[in-house]
């Protein structure tokens, strides 16, 4: 390395350093880095070098971007030193090797391994264990400067002495986030929810007074698939950074991007965890859920369904990044309670999300066939299903039926609603110690 280079290369790194830099983070499991730069230079040409580079940079994005001067080249350098490189470059060249409490041996580097070395004396094939040497190597070794980390330089020119600002941006892997959810049901239809960001740095370089933007949607796609999120007015907007006063919100197409307000410490492989917004008071409609098909038999609890719509009467109307909702009671005797956990994708304004919190182990459905009748052109059967609540108090219960082909119900002990082509829902209401039979027959006929 010419040395006036490298005097250029300590002076920039004394100067700049991977701090307050900007990381735009995805779900991808990539980050895109803006990191600011500073270098004094002189008049002409110039060449300046930056090292605080982390591993999974990807080679072809970094982008120089400054004021005050002009940009001739740009050269990535990874031809980073490892031992495993160093001595395959030695291979058919003289070594010396120290085993223990013998004196140096002298010869010809045939191969390594991650235990063994090989080495040609005087025609005669020696291997040796790595644990029984002192050390091996070259006996006069030119390895001057060694590079342990990949880094950019530029050739610039100036017109005048001056001191240059700008930033580097590039594109890097081993940086991603999720979102986990706090809801604790206080009641049977209101709770508090929390939002809290989980931001890992999997990669070996730390980050100081970083400001974090969280990106939430896939930007590989030219289409998001479902509905795409509603823009918020500025009234919502004013309402949603009371809500959430840890972050901001901005929209970029089908995807948004959540803008932490503080300035955080993302150190080499580590994770942080960041409130996004909350306790937010919301609404919630809970139901029991007995979901069959056609023929089936069975008797179990019914799974508890927590429906929230994201609507600003409800303590929401705002961009749900998808990600873990951890489900926990509150009562006044015992505190909180875990009851659950389910996965939640991204709800955009006005839209509706239900979560699984588990199975009541007081509700239990039982559905029978009574009678099944099959013949050449048609298929009827007569279902019956029972519902009994241990509870304390009224619950609402869905009954879900799928029946495929051309069908129809009839005789049905309750009104149903039909859902599609295969799905067909019975609610009710079921009070407190009560237990309800409902009956229906369908019927199938084909040509």
């Amino acid at each position: 390395m010419n040395k006036s280079i490298y005097l250029l290369l300590l002076f920039s790194f004394a100067i700049c350093s991977s701090k307050k830099a900007t990381l735009t983070i995805y779900k991808d499991g990539t980050a895109l880095v803006k990191q600011p730069v500073e270098w004094s230079i002189k008049s002409g040409y110039n060449s300046v070098m930056w090292g605080d580079l982390p591993d999974g940079i990807h080679k072809d994005t970094p982008f120089l971007n400054i004021i005050g001067a002009d940009i001739i080249s740009q050269t990535f350098n990874d031809n980073i030193f490892t031992s495993s490189r160093y001595f395959n470059s030695l291979r058919g060249k003289e070594i010396v090797l120290k085993p223990m409490d013998s004196k140096k041996i002298k010869g010809i580097l045939l191969e390594t391994s991650p235990t063994t070395i090989t080495i040609s004396k005087q025609a005669e094939i020696l291997s040796y264990n790595k644990r029984h040497l002192e050390f091996y190597g070259k006996e006069s070794d030119n390895l001057k400067e060694p590079i342990f980390r990949p880094y950019l330089s530029w050739d610039i020119k100036s017109k005048l002495k001056r001191v240059i600002n700008g930033e580097l941006v590039y594109k890097t892997n081993n940086f991603s986030w999720d979102t986990v959810y706090r809801l604790k049901m206080i009641n049977e239809e209101k709770g508090e929810l929390i939002a809290e960001a989980v931001i890992s740095n999997s990669s070996d370089m730390g980050f100081k007074n970083a400001s974090l933007m969280l990106v939430e949607g896939n930007l590989n796609k030219v289409k998001s698939i479902g509905p795409r999120p509603e823009r918020l007015n500025r009234n919502t907007m004013l309402a949603a950074s009371e809500m959430m006063p840890n972050m901001s919100r901005d929209e970029l197409g089908d995807y948004h991007i959540y803008a932490l307000n503080e300035s955080y410490d993302l150190g080499p492989k580590e994770n942080i965890t960041v409130r996004m917004y909350g306790p937010l008071d919301v609404g919630y409609e809970k139901k029991y859920v007995f979901e069959n098909s056609e023929r089936r038999q069975k008797e179990e609890p019914l799974e508890v369904q927590l429906t929230m719509v994201n609507i600003e009467s409800n303590g929401l109307g705002i961009s749900l990044p998808g990600g873990k909702v951890e489900i926990y009671s509150s009562k006044k005797s015992s505190g909180l309670s875990y009851i659950g956990a389910d996965k939640m994708g991204q709800v955009p304004k006005g839209q509706s999300t239900t979560l699984t919190s588990g199975r009541a182990f007081d509700v239990i459905g039982n559905r029978k066939v009574l009678n099944y009748d099959r013949q050449r052109k048609s298929e009827e059967a007569v279902i019956e299903i029972k519902i009994t609540n241990a509870r304390s108090e009224e619950i609402n219960v869905l009954l879900v039926e799928h029946i495929n082909g051309d069908w129809i119900i009839k005789d049905e002990s309750i009104n149903y609603q039909k859902e599609d082509a295969s799905t067909v829902h019975f609610p009710l209401t079921i009070n407190a110690g009560e237990t309800k039979n409902v009956y229906y027959t369908y019927r199938k006929e084909w040509k």
